[in-house]
């Protein structure tokens, strides 16, 4: 029984894009007729039986079309198999190592910001001991400038009021003189 595989499992082998591979399988599938219509799994009719169910499938195609259409990158893995264990465990390699690098670099982060939220509380209880010297020197301020209290008496301040003599033109003088009317002071217009 011959060997089928999937696009992305022939993409890995030949090295070439899934989109290549599928440039080879689409011509075949679209004629049921193709003479290598026998070479890519599901055939005509479970094809049209998944279809119908609409279930989704996966083209495959045997390892014979794939040498022959690609036949210089698949002989070439011919000669050099990798295992699936191997390809696995190498891959399972590098992603533990990528892992443990993430790892790294995020408990550095994890560092970095520790120590800079620590310089910040400082900082902030600084500030705070800056504005509670503050406030005690605001209130020695205020005890010191209080005011004084009222006088002893509560006594009203009177205010006499002088009015402004009336000026007279000089005797002989030869200008008629006019009735001065005398000027109303603010406090007489207040309370007068």
């Amino acid at each position: 029984m011959e060997a089928f595989l999937t696009v992305k499992e022939a993409a890995r082998i030949t090295g070439k894009s899934p989109s290549s591979i599928r440039r080879v399988i689409y011509p075949i599938i679209h004629d049921d007729a193709h003479a290598d219509r026998a070479q890519i799994q599901p055939s005509v009719e479970e094809a049209m039986q998944l279809r119908m169910k609409g279930d989704n499938f996966a083209w495959r195609l045997s390892e014979e079309l794939l040498r022959r259409e690609m036949p210089a990158e698949a002989e070439a893995h011919k000669t050099t198999p990798l295992s699936p264990t191997k390809l696995s465990g190498h891959a399972e390699q590098d992603l533990l190592a990528m892992l443990q690098g993430e790892l790294q670099i995020k408990n550095q982060q994890i560092v970095q910001q520790g120590e800079l939220i620590s310089k910040q509380m400082e900082l902030i209880s600084g500030l705070s001991e800056r504005l509670r010297e503050g406030n005690v020197l605001i209130g020695s301020l205020q005890q010191h400038l209080a005011l004084p209290e009222g006088r002893a008496g509560n006594q009203p301040i009177s205010v006499k009021m002088k009015r402004a003599p009336s000026t007279q033109s000089e005797k002989g003088s030869t200008i008629a003189t006019k009735a001065a009317k005398p000027k109303k002071r603010f406090l007489s217009r207040l309370f007068g």
